[in-house]
């Protein structure tokens, strides 16, 4: 009976181990994946892009939008006036400043109405007049 019973404890102890190492291993992936996801989201803010769509008007004040694929866009410029192309298709070349994905504090942002990313415009190209 006692070795039956050690045989018992021995079974139980290395079914703890291997729970708790598979435990430590799904920790690891997850850590690797989330820190993987933010070094690509890095990689894009300052990325050049070049955005082709209308403008408008923005969430704040010196802020305009801009729509492609989907995807909306804050326009900031210190160069280019965009006040003056709002309502007219553009293309806009600029950088990220805030990679996508994220919200205005560089935490991950919900998904939703939000922006998708920022860029600081750098030049502007007149399409068209109007949007339609």
């Amino acid at each position: 009976m006692a070795l039956d019973s050690g045989l018992r404890g021995m079974k139980v102890n290395g079914a703890r181990h291997v729970l708790v190492l598979a435990s430590i291993l799904c920790l690891m992936s997850i850590t690797f994946v989330a820190l993987s996801q933010s070094k690509e989201s890095k990689e894009k803010e300052g990325k050049t892009v070049t955005i082709t769509g209308c403008i408008a008007k923005g969430e704040a004040a010196d802020e305009f939008a801009i729509t492609q694929g989907g995807k909306k866009y804050g326009l900031k410029s210190t160069t280019v006036k965009l006040a003056d192309h709002l309502g007219h298709k553009v293309t806009v070349v600029g950088k990220m400043t805030r990679a996508p994905g994220e919200d205005e504090e560089g935490e991950k942002a919900e998904k939703g109405g939000g922006e998708y990313a920022d860029v600081q415009v750098t030049s502007l190209k007149m399409i068209s007049a109007s949007c339609q």
